[in-house]
């Protein structure tokens, strides 16, 4: 499952508060880990994101004791933000957009 929904403007690590940001989210059954499925199902989503809403920002939320969730979010081009304290655990904020910064 991969889906992109509106972030909660009550959790922790807000990218813009005045903003209510998309976030990506992800599930995959174990038979389809590490085989490249997540990371080819999220980037086809943020492309689709990218086209129907240019420029917006895309915010990802994992905890750091996943690495392979942190691997994909850096593959995926998000980056850090902060990190915080939730759900007894280290989380990690990152943020996604398909601008590219101008130099």
């Amino acid at each position: 499952m991969v889906k992109l929904d509106r972030y909660d403007a009550e959790s922790p690590g807000r990218v813009r508060p005045d903003v209510g940001e998309a976030e990506l989210g992800y599930l995959f059954v174990p038979e389809a880990w590490g085989r490249g499925y997540g990371a080819e199902a999220c980037a086809a989503a943020l492309d689709w994101f990218a086209d129907a809403l240019p420029g917006e920002r895309v915010v990802l939320r994992t905890q750091t004791a996943n690495e392979r969730s942190m691997r994909l979010a850096a593959k995926l081009g998000f980056t850090e933000v902060e990190r915080y304290e939730g759900y007894g655990a280290e989380q990690w904020l990152g943020v996604w957009s398909s601008v590219t910064p101008s130099g």
